[in-house]
């Protein structure tokens, strides 16, 4: 059985992971967004096209699950 502070670890992290990709599975276009500044002064917003986007949101919905599944394996293997 491993000490206390290690199974922590071995749960916040995946934890951390699959809130992170289920904020860009739910806000892609607000993550990845840029606005530029021409010399002039004047403002240009930069979007993802819509391929990226979609992408963008089935990658986020499987990194997530991906990450949960280690969350729940990590108890099974780490009583």
């Amino acid at each position: 059985m491993l000490p206390a502070p290690f199974r922590l670890f071995f749960v916040a992290v995946p934890l951390l992971v699959s809130a992170g990709a289920l904020a860009m599975a739910a806000f892609p276009r607000k993550m990845t967004s840029w606005q530029t500044r021409s010399p002039d002064g004047s403002t240009q917003t930069i979007e993802p096209s819509d391929t990226r986007i979609l992408m963008m949101r089935v990658m986020g919905v499987v990194v997530a699950a991906l990450a949960l599944l280690m969350v729940f394996a990590n108890f099974a293997f780490i009583p």
